[in-house]
């Protein structure tokens, strides 16, 4: 479900929520229920959202969270429904909830776009009041506020305040504060505090940063044109006694490994790809993607066969787009005959692969008159029940048939077969 929502398939997520809980009988928790919210939400639905929160409150052994207030309070201010997200969070604090501060949040950057500050700072003296301790994001939603419009000291002065206070800040606030300066040019204070967070990394006890940050300000290196600094950022670590290394994750890896690719440094890309392979660390797709890409880009096919190979034997599956790209760029080469060895690696594991990845591949073995191998190919789609597509079959009857071996290839697609004729 999160995976569709991410994508912004809010249509499937929801599908899966009610297949999963309506038609499954499996018993959703909150987590569930506020992806659900937050698709409702996204997808301009908010009183849907509001449905679905009511339903909670009626039905659901548990209560709501503070991420289910949050979902529905952005949707309502979305939604230009920003007094009924106010009454939403009082109910939230009637309810015995805590004071959260990504709600105020909402709340107070609802009405700053409203150009309603008096107001704004009203929620925030609230939450203030209500919490000793705060999330430093609220500051970074007043700074960007105040830059856009030109008015820096205030800007800058919020931020002080924050620092001032000395909380112990979470990855995802610092994070936000980082993009911030960065995005109004305050340059030398962003890196003051990365470097004040690296120095606050002290694991286990606590995590000061993660992968995004690095991602933040290695982007920023390559931003600036400082492309030689990128990887001493990369690598950088606090000096402060105490302070530890950040142990790098594959989303870490693959944000710079995508940065040198774009900047055809495929030297230092796939340096840094032997390091996470020797890491208690797997690349993803998006690693064997970014690579496999570039090598095209590059017109060095091997080293792209090469790539596609290892993330075959890796397990990963190639989404359809991606295999079609892949088999196209390789036959359109006239690396047919690789592109159905692989292809046969991905076809003895479940799911199957795209019938379209099946029909680039046989007609490149056509075209390149590797009739045999083509016959395979169109023999494991039938055995694996893969739906040969009208345009493959007329194709491949076409081609086979001025070989002088249309008649083999008609009995091989005999459509009275029981359990093909659904697929044409």
């Amino acid at each position: 479900m999160a995976a569709m929502y991410r994508a912004k398939r809010y249509d499937d997520a929801i599908a899966l929520f009610q297949f999963f809980y309506n038609q499954s009988n499996i018993v959703p928790n909150i987590v569930s229920y506020n992806v659900l919210i937050n698709t409702h939400c996204d997808a301009g639905r908010v009183d849907v959202g509001l449905d679905v929160y009511r339903h909670i409150l009626a039905n659901a052994p548990f209560s709501p969270s503070p991420v289910t207030y949050r979902h529905l309070t952005k949707g309502l201010i979305d939604a230009g429904r920003i007094n009924e997200a106010v009454d939403l969070l009082r109910e939230m604090l009637n309810k015995g909830h805590g004071a959260d501060s990504l709600v105020y949040n909402n709340l107070i950057s609802g009405f700053l776009e409203l150009e309603n500050l008096e107001k704004a700072n009203e929620f925030f003296d609230e939450l203030k009041e209500r919490c000793l301790v705060y999330d430093g994001v609220v500051n970074a939603t007043y700074m960007d506020w105040f830059f856009k419009r030109g008015r820096e000291k205030e800007a800058m002065d919020s931020y002080k305040s924050l620092l001032d206070r000395q909380f112990r800040m979470i990855p995802a606030t610092c994070n936000a504060l980082l993009e911030v300066l960065l995005r109004h040019n305050k340059k030398t204070e962003a890196w003051a505090l990365f470097d004040q967070m690296l120095d606050s990394h002290t694991p286990p006890n606590f995590q000061a940063v993660n992968s995004d940050t690095f991602n933040i300000m290695v982007n920023e290196s390559f931003n600036l044109g400082k492309i030689s600094e990128a990887m001493g950022v990369f690598k950088k670590a606090g000096t402060k006694p105490g302070s530890k290394p950040f142990a790098m994750d594959v989303a870490g890896y693959n944000n710079i490994i995508g940065k040198y690719c774009e900047h055809k440094m495929m030297a230092e890309a796939e340096q840094l790809f032997t390091e996470l392979c020797s890491k208690s660390l797997s690349p993803d797709v998006t690693t064997y993607r970014t690579l496999i890409n570039a090598y095209f880009d590059e017109e060095r096919i091997d080293d792209a066969l090469m790539m596609f190979r290892k993330m075959v034997d890796s397990n990963l599956r190639a989404v359809a787009s991606f295999g079609n790209k892949v088999f196209g760029e390789l036959v359109n080469r006239s690396r047919a005959a690789e592109s159905a060895e692989v292809l046969t690696k991905m076809g003895e594991r479940d799911p199957k692969p795209d019938p379209m990845n099946y029909e680039i591949v046989v007609k490149g073995l056509c075209k390149e008159g590797l009739f045999d191998l083509g016959r395979d190919m169109l023999g494991q789609m039938m055995r694996y029940g893969v739906g040969v597509t009208p345009i493959l079959k007329d194709f491949v009857l076409e081609a086979f048939a001025k070989e002088g071996r249309g008649e083999e290839i008609e009995r091989l697609l005999d459509v009275r077969r029981q359990g093909y004729a659904a697929h044409w």
